[in-house]
């Protein structure tokens, strides 16, 4: 064995162990906590924020709790507007990467949830990946990953994305910003509707998904 794959697997190693370390640390914050890391920027803190949505997928943290921090940071409409291009970059970040470096692993152990999901993006692409979008019990990093390495076309990727997540964007937005205004009658209405987009989906997956199985294949 050459020593140069010996040092490659060692950086490997050590930058996965910081990542693993990051995120451990992470995941203890709350979004109050976040909110304050946020403005150490300054003037800075609505570009800081993008970034740090952009590489939230590294350490698989929340996009939920991002979006929440967007409300609490920088309100409802402002927030909505930075969360959703944080989370559209980071999306996007996934999907180039499982593109370029994942392929190679999925043709070596085509099995599991991530396979399967490949396999509907590649027949339906766009509508596929709409749909899952609106689904909040999805995970938002997996159908990003998923899609990345099938042969979906990226615009068609970003499209769905951004059109998909806006609902839930909104909800999670107009939740944190209610949680700085204090404001009851808020919180019970976004409170509502979030329970509503949760569980609609849910009841009707099966509606859902038919519907999707009835969109002619693209050829």
């Amino acid at each position: 064995m050459e020593w140069k794959h010996v040092w490659k697997g060692i950086v490997v190693l050590i930058f996965v162990l910081v990542l693993y370390s990051f995120n451990q640390r992470l995941l203890n914050f709350s979004p109050e906590d976040i909110r304050t890391l946020i403005y150490t920027a300054g003037w800075l803190a609505p570009v800081f924020y993008i970034v740090l949505f952009t590489l939230r997928p590294l350490v698989l943290f929340p996009a939920s709790v991002f979006s929440i921090v967007g409300g609490l940071a920088f309100g409802a409409y402002f927030g909505s507007l930075l969360a959703l291009i944080g989370a559209v970059s980071g999306a996007v970040l996934s999907f180039i990467l499982a593109r370029k470096y994942g392929e190679r692993f999925v043709r070596k152990a085509p099995t599991g949830k991530m396979y399967e999901i490949k396999e509907k993006f590649e027949e339906k692409g766009f509508f596929y990946i709409l749909m899952l979008r609106f689904l909040p019990v999805v995970n938002f990093d997996l159908i990003s990953y998923s899609a990345g390495l099938s042969k979906v076309k990226i615009k068609d990727f970003i499209k769905a994305t951004t059109l998909g997540i806006i609902p839930g964007t909104l909800i999670y937005n107009f939740l944190g910003a209610s949680l700085v205004e204090g404001d009851r009658t808020t919180m019970i209405i976004v409170g509502t509707i979030y329970l509503i987009v949760i569980v609609v989906p849910v009841i009707w997956n099966k509606q859902i998904m038919k519907r999707i199985e009835e969109v002619p294949e693209k050829s």
